[in-house]
């Protein structure tokens, strides 16, 4: 049996919300890491978030909806969280961003099998993919501690 109309709204503002947070945070990031190998990684994938902003809010619009224009309560805090792990240094950082990258994983793994409209569904399983991709690049740079193996720059 399909969702409501209004439930398709609801779960894709909530990701919508979920994607706001996520700019936040990888802003903090990306002013706390000035080097390169990490910072450009990071660059894409808040690229990668602003685009799911924008196709999810299109799907609201759509609907007859109206997207969130910017992030909740909890984007305020995963934003300071990422701040205050900038000041400590890069592995903090990382933590932090694999931290609102699971939880973005989480979020997007719990629609992705709801019986969605298929443009809404495509749009969805595309943007969880991303997060996936996301959460192993950080995953696997606090495996391999990739800050502490950067080329020093002429």
């Amino acid at each position: 049996m399909a969702i409501s109309t209004d439930k398709v709204i609801e779960e894709c503002s909530d990701l919508i919300r979920f994607d706001y947070d996520a700019i936040g945070a990888y802003d903090q990031a990306i002013d706390a890491l000035k080097d390169p190998q990490l910072s450009q990684p990071l660059t894409s994938f808040r690229g990668d978030h602003e685009r799911h902003v924008t196709e999810l809010s299109a799907l609201v619009r759509k609907l007859g909806g109206s997207p969130p224009q910017a992030p909740g309560a909890r984007g305020f805090i995963r934003k300071a969280m990422t701040k205050v792990a900038g000041l400590v240094g890069p592995e903090a950082t990382l933590k932090a961003m694999k931290s609102n990258e699971e939880v973005l994983n989480k979020q997007y793994a719990n629609r992705a099998n709801m019986d969605f409209p298929a443009d809404v569904l495509s749009v969805i399983q595309k943007n969880y993919q991303d997060e996936q991709r996301h959460l192993a690049w950080v995953e696997q740079s606090l495996r391999d501690r990739i800050w502490e193996h950067t080329p020093a720059h002429p």
